[in-house]
């Protein structure tokens, strides 16, 4: 946070939903009370080392939309904490900060992020739950505030993945980043990438939730149960691929996968998609991958004949889809048919 935060900050806190699940330390805030704080205890505690308050900015103004905390550090594990202002609600972006927290704790060596929160704010528990925290048990506690309250404790175990990024000849398949939203409404709003999808194209707001999605999904083994990669040549995005588990007990996968246009016909879906199968059959053991897409994407199911998946299924008829049945194509493969 820097000094021209303090209004917007002291502004925030006095929303009734921030006053009555913040747990805010101080009872009211002003532009000079914030402004001190900066200057004074969050300074400190940044050079400390066991404190950091940092503002939320929207992505596409820049604007301050909210803080995030940082505290309580240990050699092991950090609590985080979060609120958003009432006008920057509703847009992913404290899902995307909890991703951020994740990076930087990893970053600084840690290997938990840990967070606590009435039972009765719902929003607050949904966004800690996609972001892959797991809740606990409810605790008579005190919050930050000092107040005496019962609270539900989270926990996020941090886990790092060695293989990433996955390099190929003309490719780099790294994890997803705050930054990213940007070029990802610009792919996804295209009609023409959407006709086949199941969204319609994406608006500014659907692209800060969807990035704030990817953010956590690391990896097969994390929490999300997911990894998603952005496909990158000569360091600009030009797509992503998703592998997700459908039953991770019994090591089923499916994979889905977005190029831009503006790149096809070079071959660059084909070399990323086949990366992401090697690193799910022999890094992650999936015992099959599947594939499914509109009967129209002659293109995606081209693509995944070339990289080796088996044509099992012609369901017609079965999806209904902005307005209009449609038929879906189901490709299978098997760790065997490697």
């Amino acid at each position: 946070m820097h000094t021209g935060d303090a209004r917007p900050y002291a502004e925030g806190t006095a929303d009734a939903s921030v006053r009555r699940y913040a747990h805010l330390p101080e009872p009211e805030y002003t532009e000079a009370s914030v402004t001190a704080l900066i200057n004074g205890a969050i300074s400190e505690g940044l050079e400390r080392g066991d404190l950091a308050v940092l503002a939320i900015s929207d992505p596409s103004t820049g604007e301050f939309a909210g803080s995030l905390v940082l505290f309580d550090v240990t050699d092991k594990s950090v609590e985080v904490g979060f609120w958003v202002h009432r006008d920057h609600r509703g847009k992913g972006l404290a899902g995307a900060a909890l991703s951020l927290a994740d990076t930087l704790a990893q970053r600084s060596g840690l290997t938990r992020l840990t967070a606590r929160t009435v039972p009765e704010n719902l929003a607050s528990r949904r966004v800690l739950e996609q972001a892959g925290f797991s809740c606990g048990a409810e605790v008579d506690d005190v919050a930050p505030s000092g107040e005496a309250v019962v609270l539900l404790h989270y926990s996020r175990e941090l886990v790092s993945n060695p293989l990433i990024p996955v390099e190929t000849e003309r490719l780099r398949l790294r994890l997803h980043e705050s930054g990213d939203m940007g070029w990802l409404h610009r792919l996804y709003s295209k009609s023409s990438v959407a006709r086949y999808l199941l969204d319609e194209p994406w608006s500014r707001d659907d692209a800060a939730k969807r990035v704030s999605e990817r953010l956590a999904k690391t990896g097969l083994d994390s929490d999300a149960r997911a990894l998603a990669l952005v496909i990158e040549h000569d360091g600009t995005p030009i797509g992503d691929v998703l592998l997700w588990f459908v039953d991770a007990d019994r090591r089923v996968a499916e994979i889905g996968w977005v190029l831009d246009p503006d790149h096809g016909g070079r071959g660059f879906a084909r070399e990323a998609v086949s990366a992401v199968l090697q690193v799910a059959f022999d890094h992650y053991r999936v015992h099959r991958v599947s594939a499914q897409m509109d009967a129209r994407n002659t293109a995606s199911a081209k693509l995944a004949t070339a990289v080796g998946m088996h044509h099992e299924a012609h369901l017609r008829r079965d999806w209904w889809s902005k307005g209009e049945w449609t038929d879906t194509l189901i490709f299978g493969m098997l760790a065997s048919d490697r």
